[in-house]
């Protein structure tokens, strides 16, 4: 754990848990908090552990000593503050681990199904910037030499080569730098209207508003509040529209389970699991169940875009090669035959 930074969701899972346990036994949560200080295993975990400890020794409630830390997530201390309100601490803490390990796996799944892809992009910017830097002049070093003009292609390739030879620096200087405002770009606001529409995106969503609605429901506290905090929680402005028209079917009278439906949050193919869910009384399961197959759908459509992405990499860099080849060494072959 580190502090003055906002908590991983893996640590925020264990610490979630460890209060859960210390609950379960029956200790006092700030009795629980000296022995997890105790037993921190390095510094930074036992300062964490100690500006939580201080202000609990003296009466302060678990929600309170937290948010005075500033390395909680807002979310996470107002669904504590809701269960130390609702006598439903440790259920909300167990659901809150629950939730915090599903982030960590998508999170990490999305982290090491980007890298490879990236990883193929680089290198076939790389060859490419480099055969048309480094080989095209070679091509055209030998077209002077034998006193014949590039036509077409070539001619266009050369133009660009002699561009790029001639501004290196600053296309090694410019091209980081777009990254970096790309990177910058997808937090903005625009940003996520513009990335947080597509359908991988509205399927994460989908699955983190299930997760939140199956926490909130799970531990007894209403689904207009479970609405809010999924707001809070997804910070998917497309979602939060879905959200919104949600929250106003309910106003005008419909049922929870026509209101999901209608607001487009979750797709029609799970109306008879909501339905069904909201009479017999079982909807925090039947959300589970919602997030766990949208969490499914989301890995396979991760797996999906890679298994497209490399040949689809492969292909572009073969046609840049092939291009090169051809407008070079076809005219340059029937250059040499001729002189035969």
């Amino acid at each position: 754990m580190k502090r003055n930074k906002q908590l991983t969701q893996s640590e925020l899972c264990a610490f979630c848990q460890q209060i859960a346990l210390v609950i379960n036994a029956g200790l006092p949560i700030y009795y629980g908090v000296s022995i997890l200080m105790e037993e921190a295993a390095d510094p930074q975990t036992k300062e964490l552990l100690a500006q939580i400890y201080t202000p609990m020794e003296s009466g302060s409630t678990l929600h309170d000593a937290i948010k005075d830390t500033g390395v909680f997530p807002s979310y996470m201390i107002h669904m504590i503050r809701l269960g130390e309100t609702t006598g439903h601490l440790e259920d909300v803490l167990e659901s809150l681990s629950a939730y915090y390990e599903r982030e960590a796996q998508i999170r990490a799944g999305i982290k090491s199904a980007a890298v490879y892809p990236l990883i193929m992009t680089a290198l076939m910017l790389a060859v490419i910037f480099v055969m048309i830097t480094k080989v095209v002049p070679v091509f055209t070093g030998i077209y002077e030499e034998l006193g014949s003009e590039l036509t077409g292609s070539a001619r266009v390739l050369m133009h660009v080569s002699s561009v790029l030879n001639h501004y290196t620096t600053v296309v090694v200087i410019v091209f980081p730098i777009i990254l970096v405002l790309c990177i910058i770009l997808y937090h903005t606001e625009l940003g996520r209207v513009l990335f947080q529409g597509t359908r991988l995106a509205m399927t994460i969503a989908s699955g983190r508003v299930a997760n939140c609605l199956h926490l909130v429901l799970s531990s007894g506290l209403d689904t207009d509040l479970g609405l809010d905090l999924a707001e809070e929680l997804v910070g998917n402005p497309h979602m939060q529209a879905h959200i919104d028209k949600c929250r106003e079917s309910i106003r005008q009278g419909e049922t929870l389970d026509k209101a999901l439906l209608l607001s487009g949050i979750f797709s029609q193919m799970y109306a008879s699991w909501i339905s069904i869910g909201y009479r017999t009384g079982d909807m925090d399961l039947i959300m589970e169940q919602i997030c766990s197959s949208y969490e499914e759908d989301a890995d396979e459509q991760i797996s999906h875009i890679l298994s497209l992405l490399e040949p689809t990499l492969v292909i572009i860099l073969c046609f840049f090669v092939g291009l090169i080849l051809i407008s070079f060494l076809l005219p340059l072959l029937g250059i040499l035959s001729s002189i035969g």
